[in-house]
């Protein structure tokens, strides 16, 4: 399945700069602000908890804080001697911890910007550079990494544990402190930060790695290196979960956005690149800095996206929060002929007093049948141009009472499913101020999916589905016959696939000789098991309507004996026929005389059709003394019940 596209949106007055994109005809303004003043590389940066300052660490050997606000310069932080590597605020915002490669970590008094303590000391064993430092989240601790990891006590500055495992460039706690990761090598190592203790080592990578960070609810771990390439991890289980590639050079930084849904990943590539974790899907290239993104750190309301780099300037980007989507975003395809309801909805809106919505779709697959404006804008609304095509909806809305804000419904649209198949709705949307600014958003596309009824792959939903499901029934585990993915094969499961075949059997007669290998006794037995389940959703209904209609297909109406095949023959040939109601069946072969040449005795036969060569009577074209018999013409009377019929057949030899 085609994972949603989804796209960013901006217009912003007070911008410095805005660099354009274009992905599908649909533009994307990414504004940023510049923040000069280091004369070096900046090699990292991060926020305060309350996210109105910004540090940033240079090989300059300074430190700078930054209003995020205003983007002015506050203060200028020295005493290392060389490059800051790493700089992170205490969760209280209170103070700085800063790694350098002279390999001193400091702290510093961020209201003052006093330098309150060096860490380790002049009774150092380290022999390299400090790469990375960071806080615990209860602000406890201080892990830096070198060729160890380092933990000290933050009040008293005494030294707690080493955590030994070879040079480590990236230290990371999890949310609950319980965890530290490393980037060590070609390998991520987990430590158990009150025993000191390595718990996990990860390996996957085909470089150094050079960045790892957890997710805020802790559940994922991500890193970037030298590969290129961001991997995303399950903490619990260890398992690589994503490998998201799109970076041409190294990732030196990767960052998760407070909520957990964003990634940012900066590269050697001179780029930013912002996923989507849900689908691993990225979303939008930032591009500007000059050289290498050194550093990316988000805000932490979100809103902001901060970038430290080689080019020697910080620059802050704008990340919007609020979210357009057409929901559900995935949806099974109903029959032909049945209506699909999509809303595009607004999460988190700005303000908004007048928006356009542009939903492309399949035409092949639905036909627009039409749409109404939604909840979200208050009073009475203005309904602007409107434009329906073959293949797109086009329609804009403003209100000239008040503006809305948060959650609503910008519109519904209805279509009618003209084709059962996967196809996209891609959404397309302007959201606009009472000054008629337009301003960011995310948006993410729908999609209808092919329902998971064609058991075999053949291409076809058919009688072949059903069968291989009513074969498989009290199967468990996993298996493509188990339609609902509950764990077992069942009744539930047919029912599923035969509502997927809904209106395939509309002439019996040309489907016939795909449902022979049937029985009306089997679909007899399922009807009487999809009653039992006492269903009454529109799914379930279809599914055994389809099951009624394939009883009718496999009870004959008449009782009859149908034409040999092949006729003439030799040496063997079948003889097809069908029961109206169950009966004894008997088949005799006679000469041109009258003689009985060959008894073959058919037993009892529920009604059904009996034409395939897996079921029709089967003549050898020997006599009851299993001699062959000799050319010529012979009769062959079929007996069932109270019926009787004769036909003629032929040996040649």
């Amino acid at each position: 399945m085609n994972r949603m596209k989804k796209e960013m949106f901006f217009g912003f007055t007070l911008v410095l700069v805005a660099v354009v994109f274009l992905s599908n005809n649909y533009a994307s303004y990414i504004p940023y602000i510049v923040l000069n003043g280091h004369r070096n590389d900046v090699e990292s940066v991060s926020f305060s908890p309350d996210g109105r300052l910004l540090a940033s660490g240079s090989s300059d050997d300074t430190i700078k804080l930054w209003n995020v606000a205003t983007g002015q310069e506050l203060q200028t932080l020295t005493g290392h001697r060389e490059t800051i590597t790493s700089v992170s605020f205490s969760p209280d915002g209170r103070l700085l911890a800063s790694a350098s490669s002279d390999d001193t970590i400091k702290l510093w008094n961020v209201a003052t910007g006093q330098e309150l303590q060096t860490l380790p000391g002049p009774l150092t064993r380290h022999i390299d550079d400090f790469e990375s430092v960071s806080f615990s989240p209860d602000g406890r601790l201080l892990a830096g990494s070198s060729v160890d990891i380092k933990l000290w006590e933050v009040a008293t500055g005494q030294e707690l544990q080493t955590l030994t495992g070879g040079f480590v460039t990236s230290v990371s706690f999890s949310p609950d402190g319980r965890l530290l990761a490393g980037a060590r090598h070609d390998t991520i190592k987990l430590w158990d930060v009150a025993t000191g203790q390595e718990l996990q080592t990860r390996t996957g990578h085909e470089g150094v790695v050079i960045s790892v960070s957890f997710s805020p609810d802790g559940s994922l771990l991500v890193s970037g290196g030298s590969d290129t390439i961001v991997r995303l991890w399950d903490v619990a289980t260890g398992q690589e979960l994503q490998t998201l590639t799109g970076h041409r050079r190294g990732v030196f930084s990767v960052s998760f956005s407070p909520d957990g849904r964003l990634l940012a990943s900066g590269s050697s590539d001179d780029t930013i690149k912002l996923w989507d974790i849900a689908t691993g899907q990225e979303l939008q290239t930032l591009t500007g800095h000059g050289e290498t993104i050194t550093s990316v750190s988000f805000s932490p309301d979100g809103r902001l996206l901060a970038s430290g780099s080689r080019d020697n300037t910080v620059r802050l980007w704008e990340i919007p929060t609020t979210r357009v989507s057409i929901t559900p975003s995935s949806v099974e395809s109903p029959p032909i002929g049945e209506q699909l309801v999509f809303d595009v909805s607004i999460t988190d809106g700005q303000t908004v007093r007048g928006y356009w919505v542009r939903v492309d779709f399949d035409r092949d697959t639905l036909r627009y049948v039409s749409h109404t404006r939604g909840d979200y804008l208050p009073g009475n609304v203005f309904a602007g141009t409107k434009i329906i095509r073959r293949d797109f909806v086009y329609f804009n809305v403003v209100s000239p009472d008040g503006v809305g804000t948060g959650d609503g419904i910008l519109a519904t649209i209805t279509f009618e499913v003209v084709a059962r198949k996967a196809s996209d709705l891609k959404l397309n949307v302007g959201l606009s101020n009472s000054d008629g600014e337009l301003f960011g958003y995310w948006s993410e596309d729908g999609r209808v999916i092919e329902p998971p009824w064609d058991v075999n792959g053949d291409g076809r939903v058919d009688i072949l589905d059903l069968s291989i499901v009513a074969s498989q029934f009290g199967q468990t585990g996993q298996s493509e016959a188990d339609i609902n993915r509950d764990g077992v094969v069942n009744i539930e499961d047919l029912i599923w696939v035969a509502s997927g075949m809904w209106g395939e059997l509309a002439a019996p007669a040309a489907r016939l000789q795909a449902v022979t290998h049937l029985t009306a006794d089997e679909v007899k037995g399922w009807i009487a098991q999809a009653r039992g389940l006492n269903v009454a959703d529109a799914r379930s209904q279809r599914g055994i309507a389809l099951l009624k209609q394939l009883l009718a297909v496999l009870t004959p109406k008449e009782t009859a004996l149908l034409p040999n095949y092949p006729n003439p023959f030799n040496p063997e040939t079948w003889i097809p026929y069908q029961l109206s109601q169950d009966a004894d069946v008997a088949l005799s072969i006679y000469d041109t005389a009258g003689r009985i040449v060959r008894t073959i005795d058919l037993g009892f036969k529920p009604q059904g059709f009996y034409t395939s060569r897996s079921t029709a009577a089967y003549f050898d074209g020997r006599n009851d003394m299993g001699e062959p018999v000799s050319s010529g013409v012979y009769f062959y009377s079929l007996q069932a019940s109270d019926f009787s019929a004769t036909r003629k057949l032929l040996i040649l030899k």
